[in-house]
């Protein structure tokens, strides 16, 4: 009998979890970035793997996009992100800044339609509809940290883009070299990307399967008590 009641507990217990996990996930799919080719500037070419962006669907219509650097280089930091939307002008709207950024100094300001560098070497031609920029010295986003943007969208329709190119993510990295003193610029990759399991999605996943060894375990117990 305490078996059977301590096994009900615990199916609640799965199942509220499972509820809130059902609410609060949200889909979210994860890109990484390329060297732009045909640039004479090869300084960070060896570092475009380490820094990355996921796009989150934040429902009614809102998707946020958060840009990460994954270095484990202290003096690189973003200073600039950019974003091309291609012939779809109205794929993207009311561009928000610093959505729960990572990073106690991560602070950037909206710089409008300013140029990235090297963007004349891309094809299709480049041509910067949003970018922000950090706003001091110390406010990039630096090692281990991430900036939170956010647009009005439809995340379908936004991952459709950034998957075939039409909408495209650069960056402007700086502090690149022994001494800091180069810096050089990536965009977005259509070829890396993958499904994120949020954290809620995988805390439900993670008790199911602690749930299923504590029944097994249970269930043991109360045979060897018969």
């Amino acid at each position: 009998m305490k078996f059977q009641l301590n096994l009900v507990k615990s199916i609640l217990a799965v199942v509220g979890v499972a509820a809130v996990s059902a609410v609060s996930a949200a889909p979210a799919s994860a890109f990484g970035f390329g060297n732009i080719d045909g640039s004479d500037n090869q300084y960070g070419d060896a570092f475009f793997k380490d820094f990355s962006f996921d796009v989150t669907d934040g429902g009614s219509n809102n998707v946020i996009f958060n840009i990460a650097n994954n270095t484990s280089v202290a003096s690189m930091f973003i200073g600039s992100v950019y974003f091309d939307t291609g012939s779809n002008s109205n794929l993207l709207s009311n561009f928000g800044l610093n959505v729960d950024n990572i990073g106690k100094t991560v602070d950037f300001k909206d710089t409008g339609a300013a140029n990235m560098s090297q963007s004349n070497n891309l094809t299709p031609a480049w041509s910067t509809d949003f970018s922000a920029t950090k706003t001091g010295g110390q406010d990039g986003i630096h090692k281990g940290e991430v900036l939170g943007l956010s647009f009005t969208g439809n995340y379908a329709n936004v991952v459709s883009a950034l998957n075939t190119g039409t909408l495209r993510l650069g960056l402007h990295v700086q502090g690149i070299g022994a001494k800091g003193e180069y810096s050089d610029a990536f965009v977005s990759s259509t070829t890396n990307t993958e499904a994120t399991p949020e954290p809620l999605t995988m805390l439900a996943a993670g008790a199911a399967v602690g749930f299923g060894t504590m029944f097994k375990k249970q269930r043991e117990q109360a045979k060897k008590a018969e």
